[in-house]
């Protein structure tokens, strides 16, 4: 059971702003955690402590600054996860540290901080960061941060610049094919309200009350009424996006009360067993191993679609996944797949449109 103090804050497309606001804590000894929606603004906040010179109170993973989130290879990714849980879990040593990542800090790591930097998301995803907040009562804190605080960055010119697609690079909204993270933008302004409306959460007793205000479709339904035009629009959108998505997921449905048909005979394709919708990224597996900006060797990457989207490209052929290699630099690799060019560092794989630095 805990009180937590939450307040919005206008800085969401700020990075160091948000840089500076977790270097002050972390130098009064906090243990920070900040979460962003997108690897992108996780990189830049990242970026922005190195720039800052708060390179020492950085999460360290094999002696340099790092950061966590899914674009990383799968080997730096358990480096990474203990890198993590050594800073902020059981037995956590004293003084400060900053941990910067996206929604692979929300769970599957037991992880406590003194102090939550988060991007406004949904109320559930929102209660389920908070759960990463003074998580183990014997931790020792300093005195400034002795009782729980969650900052929510939320956009300066308001969460309704969502609902034309204004938000898309910080995972709000949907585009105008209903891709995006978190698309329901009215759900988005429900929470909003309810950090403006109560500034400090009784966890776990307010939980379901907080859920049903900011997911209920009652309640937003009476919200968009409220709030009228556009929003209306947007919560007629987002649910005929969800009723499309219900029907395509019924018709993949495997139906365990239906007895197997021991004649079928199944079609010797390579298949992938889908659990979830959208499009997934190419894996790739290197023929060889590489060493990896950890130091660890590296061969196995899962790049999101979206990467190899922009400026007329197409995804990937199996040809072309299957022949993928990398070649190593001073602070990581460069990975190709076909004529496609990553580079992979401490700050995971970017896309290289023109070229890619080998500093």
């Amino acid at each position: 059971t805990k009180d937590v103090s939450v307040c919005a804050e206008p800085i969401l497309g700020a990075p160091d702003r948000i840089a500076d606001f977790a270097l002050s804590a972390g130098k009064q000894g906090a243990k920070v955690l900040v979460i962003r929606n997108t690897v992108r603004e996780a990189q830049a906040v990242f970026q922005a402590v190195l720039d800052q010179g708060g390179s020492a109170l950085t999460l360290k993973a094999a002696g340099g600054p790092a950061l966590h989130h899914s674009r990383f290879a799968a080997e730096d990714r358990v480096v990474l996860d203990r890198a993590v849980e050594q800073a902020l879990g059981k037995g956590r040593a004293a003084g400060g540290v900053i941990v910067i990542g996206t929604q692979t800090l929300e769970q599957s790591l037991d992880i406590d901080a003194d102090l939550l930097v988060t991007d406004v998301c949904p109320v559930d995803v929102l209660l389920q960061r908070i759960g990463r907040l003074h998580r183990h009562r014997e931790s020792e804190r300093p005195s400034a941060f002795a009782e729980p605080r969650c900052l929510v960055l939320v956009p300066e010119e308001g969460v309704a610049a969502g609902l034309d697609g204004g938000l898309l690079r910080y995972g709000l909204g949907a585009s105008r094919d209903g891709r995006g993270i978190y698309r329901d933008v009215l759900g988005l302004e429900a929470t909003h309200r309810l950090i403006a409306a109560r500034p400090v959460w009784k966890i776990p007793s307010m939980n379901r009350m907080l859920v049903e205000q900011a997911t209920h479709g009652e309640a937003l339904s009476a919200l968009a009424a409220q709030l009228g035009g556009p929003w209306m629009e947007q919560s007629q959108r987002t649910y005929g996006f969800a009723a499309a998505e219900r029907g395509i997921a019924r018709g993949h449905l495997l139906d365990r009360s239906t007895p197997f048909d021991e004649d079928l005979v199944f079609p010797a394709l390579d298949e992938k067993v889908r659990t979830r919708l959208g499009e997934d990224g190419p894996r790739i597996e290197l023929a060889e191993p590489q060493r990896g900006p950890f130091g660890a060797p590296v061969r196995t990457f899962s790049l999101p679609m979206h990467l190899f989207k922009g400026n007329g490209d197409t995804p990937p052929s199996k040809d072309e996944i299957d022949a993928s290699h990398a070649e190593p630099t001073p602070d990581g690799l460069i990975l190709s797949v076909g004529p496609r060019i990553f580079q992979y560092d401490r700050l995971g794989v970017r896309r290289c449109i023109t070229s890619c630095s080998t500093r």
